[in-house]
C-alpha cells in the first residue's frame, strides 16, 4: 500500500512539476554556486572553481527573474543586491579576503531559500519529488559545509535564523526520501545509480551534519557533483519511473 502511495506521489509530481520550477532552478544553482565559490577560497584560487561559481550564479540570476511567482519576487531583489558583493578582495601577503558580513549575508540568504521551499502547502506535498529534495538538500548542505570549512569562526557566528535549517533534520529527509525510493520497483539501472547516491551521501554525511568533522573538502565537492548529475539524469524519465511501480 505504501508502494502505491508513493509511486502514485511520483507521478503527481510528473505531471504538475516534472522540472524543477524556477524559484527551485534558482535554489540549486545558488547553492551550487556556493559550494564553488567556497572551493576558489579553500583552493586558493583555482580558476576552475572560478567559472562554476560565476556560471552558477548567473544561472541563479536567469532562473528568478523567470519566476512568475508574486510570493518569490522578494528573492529577485535581494540576489540582484548580493550577487555583485560575491567577490574576493586579494590583499597582498595575505591572500583571498572575504568581508564577514558578505558571507553571514549569503549564509541567511540560502537560509531564506530553504525556509521558502519548505512553504509549500501540504496538499500539494507530493508535487514535490524525493528526486528534487535529495538533489536541493544535498546540494545546500555541501554548501554550509564548504561555508563553514572555509571560515576561521566556524559555527560561532550562527544566529537564531541560521538554525532554522537543521542540518540533521536535512540529512534525516534526505536519507528517508533514498530508503523509500530504493524500496520501490524501481527499474535495475535507476537502483544501482541511486544506490551510489546512497553510498556517496553516507560517506559526506560525517561533515555535513556535525561541522566539527573535517573531511577532504574537494571530495566533498565531487561527491555533491556526482549526486546532483545522478539525481538530474533520473529526473528525465520520472514519468517511467512513475508508472513502473505501479
Amino acid at each position: 500500500m505504501l508502494r502505491v502511495a508513493f509511486a502514485l506521489g511520483l507521478m503527481l509530481a510528473s505531471t504538475t512539476s516534472f522540472a524543477l520550477t524556477p524559484f527551485e532552478r534558482h535554489f540549486l544553482s545558488v547553492t551550487q554556486g556556493m559550494t564553488s565559490f567556497y572551493m576558489y577560497l579553500l583552493s586558493n584560487a583555482d580558476s576552475k572553481f572560478l567559472k562554476a561559481y560565476e556560471k552558477d550564479f548567473d544561472e541563479a540570476t536567469q532562473a528568478i527573474i523567470e519566476s512568475k511567482d508574486p510570493s518569490k519576487q522578494s528573492f529577485l531583489k535581494r540576489w540582484m543586491e548580493l550577487k555583485p558583493s560575491l567577490a574576493y578582495e586579494n590583499k597582498k601577503g595575505m591572500g583571498l579576503n572575504l568581508n564577514q558580513n558578505i558571507r553571514l549575508g549569503f549564509r541567511a540568504y540560502v537560509v531564506d531559500l530553504y525556509l521558502e521551499f519548505n512553504k509549500t502547502p501540504k496538499d500539494n506535498k507530493y508535487a514535490i519529488s524525493a528526486y528534487e529534495r535529495i538533489q536541493l538538500f544535498s546540494s545546500m548542505l555541501s554548501a554550509r559545509a564548504l561555508d563553514l570549512d572555509s571560515s576561521i569562526y566556524g559555527t560561532n557566528l550562527f544566529t537564531d535564523h541560521d538554525r532554522l535549517l537543521d542540518q540533521v533534520k536535512v540529512a534525516e529527509v534526505i536519507e528517508s526520501d533514498l530508503k523509500a525510493l530504493l524500496s520501490t520497483d524501481l527499474p535495475k539501472n535507476y537502483q544501482k545509480e541511486l544506490r551510489k547516491v546512497e553510498a556517496k551521501f553516507r560517506f559526506m554525511k560525517p561533515s555535513l551534519v556535525d561541522y566539527t568533522t573535517r573531511s577532504a573538502t574537494y571530495l566533498l565537492y565531487q561527491n555533491a557533483l556526482a549526486i546532483n548529475k545522478i539525481m538530474t539524469e533520473q529526473q528525465k524519465d520520472q514519468k517511467v519511473i512513475a508508472s513502473s511501480l505501479l
